[in-house]
């Protein structure tokens, strides 16, 4: 049974002062809300009750997966659809629609819809994987990585229209992130041969800048930069020795300026200058995932834990100058996948 009926979003603030701030933020939040099922499996799965024989790999047993929509200040809360196994929203670029990824292991669908939830459709049937999307900066269309059930490449890129028209790359070399769209989505972009080659070998995934002209990239634990054009001709790159430890990469500032990114889980900001690294900041002095930037680059969204002991993820806001907080929401239920525009 799916649950259908909303559950009311609460308004907490936290800040270092214990005073109450106004959102000013524009844009819309848009994630993946986590349920249990309404039987037997579903209360075990939430009260860890699991028998230790019992296999829960299959977590579609005992969770539901929905994606939902909410204003920055916590107002307007929407469930966009109930299938139970939908995750991994994000927005297009002018806002307009929503693409999603949704289905059981091993056979993963990829779907659009409206900011409101109207007009589903489904682009992408039932494939094996889904790794990643990134919408066209035109809003028109999406480059996927598609992972095929096959013995050997494996990974293809694909471009899909809202429309539906499907245009494949089957380039192992390049499926991990490579492929990009160019800076006004008019086209996809290939790099040069040789830039694997300059780089160091493990470095994959890939987060390219709003302007594509830089790459931020994980290489022995620390968050580095590269300008694809000037390497693959120069065939040289090296680290600066200033760079900061980083897990992982979350994305780019809208304007370019500065990087997202986790240190020992918590959720830091690095400043980009001419391709050097000008200053690093902790934002949010714990854990937090799945972090995203305001559409004016201005405030940070993430997941975190309660402030009230409760299991269950919350959704925060940060300013990025001021380092103020709030707690958007406190819920019975776990939030996932966490899109700002």
């Amino acid at each position: 049974m799916l649950i259908k009926s909303l559950i009311g979003v609460l308004i907490l603030v936290v800040t270092a002062g214990g005073g109450v701030f106004a959102e000013g933020s524009p844009g819309k939040l848009v994630f993946a809300i986590r349920e249990p099922f309404l039987n037997e499996d579903g209360f075990r799965a939430t009260t860890r009750t699991l028998e230790r024989v019992r296999d829960t790999s299959n977590w579609w047993e005992f969770y539901q997966y929905n994606i939902c929509t909410m204003n920055p200040d916590g107002t307007d809360f929407r469930r966009l659809t109930d299938d139970g196994l939908s995750r991994n929203p994000r927005w297009s670029p002018d806002a307009e629609r929503i693409a999603y990824i949704s289905g059981v292991d091993g056979a993963k669908s990829l779907y659009v819809m409206w900011a409101d939830g109207t007009e589903n459709k489904r682009l992408i049937k039932r494939e094996y994987n889904i790794h990643d999307f990134w919408w066209s900066p035109l809003s028109h269309a999406l480059l996927v990585v598609v992972e095929i059930d096959r013995p050997k490449d494996r990974l293809e890129n694909w471009m899909v229209t809202v429309d539906g028209k499907i245009k494949r790359w089957r380039t192992q070399q390049w499926a991990e992130g490579w492929l990009h769209w160019d800076a006004k989505g008019e086209k996809i972009k290939e790099p040069k041969r040789r830039l694997l080659e300059v780089l160091p070998k493990e470095t994959s995934w890939p987060e390219w800048s709003p302007d594509r002209k830089w790459i931020a990239f994980n290489t022995d634990g620390l968050l580095a930069l590269a300008e694809p054009e000037v390497v693959s001709i120069n065939r040289k790159w090296f680290l600066q020795r200033d760079e900061p430890p980083c897990q992982a990469i979350e994305e780019w500032s809208p304007d370019g300026k500065q990087l997202l990114f986790y240190t020992s889980g918590e959720i830091c900001v690095a400043t980009v200058e001419n391709g050097r690294f000008k200053d690093y900041l902790n934002l949010s002095l714990y854990n937090g995932r799945d972090a995203t930037w305001n559409p004016d680059g201005s405030r940070v969204a993430f997941i975190g834990k309660s402030s009230d002991g409760r299991r269950t993820s919350e959704i925060f806001t940060l300013d990025v100058e001021t380092g103020r907080m709030q707690q958007m929401t406190s819920t019975a239920y776990d939030y996932f996948d966490l899109h700002w525009r």
